[in-house]
């Protein structure tokens, strides 16, 4: 599997375009430009929406008060929020970014390692930016690495926060809620797979005709 690691810029986003008729190679490149120009925000209603349910019905069964899908923006070195469950996810897909210099999900994005975490605060590589922003404390957190067209695209991420003593709260994530978020997250990458073969199959017989 490719690394990663934020590329350079490879050109226009070639948006209607189908991949070029020759080697695996050049359609893997393809897939990488347009791959990227999506995780960037480039492209209009990508990701779809329709592909968002399945990640808030496991957010919902995993008992997390909260979660996100972040794409990274590789030309700014952040991880862009998609998507969010908070009520008023608007502004937060607005105005939310973390930089890939810090932070738990930056590290994860990196290792490629999914973690689940019961006491955040203790991480060295936690960053109370975000949870400052939305006036809240991340006590438990599961963060999954989001691939598609090749490589890692992303962090899939629910948390649970902290509320003070409370006897009937749930305050981490047991491993069966890790497993209905990791196979949610491995649903969700295939689903965008599928999307941009068909999207391929479909400009590339355009071409043809």
């Amino acid at each position: 599997m490719q690394s990663s690691r934020p590329s350079s810029p490879s050109g226009s986003l070639l948006q209607g375009m189908g991949p070029p008729l020759g080697s695996y190679a050049e359609y893997e490149a393809w897939m990488d430009i347009q791959a990227g120009a999506i995780c960037r925000g480039e492209w209009e209603g990508w990701p779809c929406q329709s592909g968002f349910g399945m990640l808030r019905d496991a957010l919902l069964a995993s008992g997390a008060d909260q979660g996100a899908l972040w794409l990274v923006d590789d030309w700014k070195h952040e991880l862009r929020l998609c998507f969010s469950s908070a009520a008023d996810s608007d502004r937060f897909l607005q105005e939310i970014r973390q930089p890939l210099s810090s932070g738990l999900i930056s590290m994860v994005f990196f290792t490629e390692d999914a973690i689940c975490e019961a006491h955040v605060a203790s991480r060295s590589e936690y960053c109370s930016d975000i949870d400052s922003r939305l006036g809240a404390r991340t006590q438990a957190m599961v963060a999954i690495p989001i691939f598609f067209a090749q490589r890692c695209r992303g962090i899939f991420s629910a948390v649970i926060f902290s509320s003070g003593a409370s006897l009937n709260r749930k305050e981490a994530f047991l491993p069966a809620d890790f497993d209905i978020l990791s196979q949610a997250s491995s649903l969700w990458s295939a689903q965008m797979d599928s999307q941009l073969s068909g999207l391929a199959i479909q400009t590339g017989a355009k071409l043809r005709s």
